[in-house]
């Protein structure tokens, strides 16, 4: 079900984070001969190893957790679409008190596990889907972080209803922003911005902004 050491270490090999060299993933130079591997691995269809690449705005988000440590400290901390969960296993050199990661592919969350042992952190990996209704009325944290679940429409309507759940309840949110067509725009309060670099391969531009939102 999942790829193996040796596809990991030829295709996405453990790497220093863009922006956010204190922590290492495995990342893929090319995640279209990745994804050609793995189903030759595999030997059936699989699906875009999008949890292979960090995307710009969980690296940012890695990066303000380091820059803001205060934010995470002492916190339980959930991410939701974690992918390869950067920005937990940041919030877990930060301080925090309990880290969940939260995604419902089975093989980001193993790629998360992975990532977490090579930077010598412990997180709890989540695989329910806490976007589906009610699922936010189980969940407990003092930050919840997402990144990037706005590029689909109806996923981002998911999302931003879960947002407002779980900041209704206390929880304190703040999402990272990579420009996505369906990310909030009212309702939230920047604390910051950054231009960073991106493979033209996957995101069609040389770059993009993302900005660090809080939800209110």
């Amino acid at each position: 079900m999942f790829p193996s050491p040796t596809l990991l270490a030829h295709h996405a090999p453990l790497v220093p984070v863009a922006g956010c060299p204190a922590i290492v993933a495995h990342q893929a130079p090319d995640v279209f001969a990745l994804w050609s591997e793995w189903e030759r691995e595999s030997r059936r269809p699989r699906e875009v190893p999008y949890w292979a690449t960090v995307w710009p705005a969980a690296r940012v988000l890695a990066a303000w957790i380091f820059a803001h440590p205060d934010e995470a400290r002492g916190k339980p901390v959930l991410e939701v679409g974690c992918g390869g969960a950067v920005a937990p296993i940041a919030s877990t050199k930060a301080g925090a008190m309990h880290v969940v990661a939260n995604d419902i592919d089975p093989v980001a969350l193993h790629v998360a596990r992975l990532n977490a042992a090579a930077n010598g952190v412990a997180i709890e990996c989540d695989g329910n889907d806490l976007l589906a209704p009610r699922a936010s009325l189980a969940v407990v944290a003092g930050l919840v972080l997402v990144a990037d679940l706005f590029y689909q429409k109806e996923l981002a309507a998911r999302t931003v209803s879960f947002l407002a759940s779980v900041r209704a309840v206390g929880a304190r949110v703040i999402v990272a922003d990579g420009g996505r067509q369906f990310a909030p725009r009212e309702g939230v309060r920047v604390l910051g911005r950054e231009r960073v670099a991106v493979d033209r391969g996957l995101e069609g531009v040389e770059e993009r902004e993302v900005a660090i939102l809080e939800v209110e």
